[in-house]
């Protein structure tokens, strides 16, 4: 289904992630590994997002990067971003291979090609 901007978005405006902060390895986190792959890593604490964050598709070209303030998430437009355009993130690694999309990240693939 996906994401989608209502708006445009401004280079290196920032979107923030709601949702519920639980401790890793916690009795919280053992009860929700069926969503494993789409926590955020939000310093010392997990972020199980809610709403839109959890609607963003993977990319290996995103126009979305993951940023992590104290214990909150934000996704950052990487560049300008056109209204009705989809929102995309590069996923962890652990989250690509949970939806078998790959190991290797952009940045990887880039090392591997130079």
């Amino acid at each position: 289904m996906g994401l989608f901007a209502k708006v445009p978005l401004a280079r290196g405006e920032d979107l923030e992630v709601i949702g519920t902060l639980i401790a890793r390895n916690s009795t919280s986190d053992e009860c929700t590994r069926y969503a494993d792959a789409y926590k955020f890593r939000a310093g010392k604490y997990l972020l199980i997002p809610l709403g839109y964050g959890a609607m963003v598709n993977h990319s290996s070209n995103p126009n979305l990067e993951k940023i992590i303030k104290n214990d909150r998430v934000y996704l950052r437009a990487l560049r300008p971003v056109r209204a009705g355009e989809e929102l995309l993130l590069c996923y962890s690694q652990y989250a690509r291979r949970a939806f078998h999309l790959g190991n290797r990240s952009p940045e990887q693939r880039k090392l591997r090609a130079g």
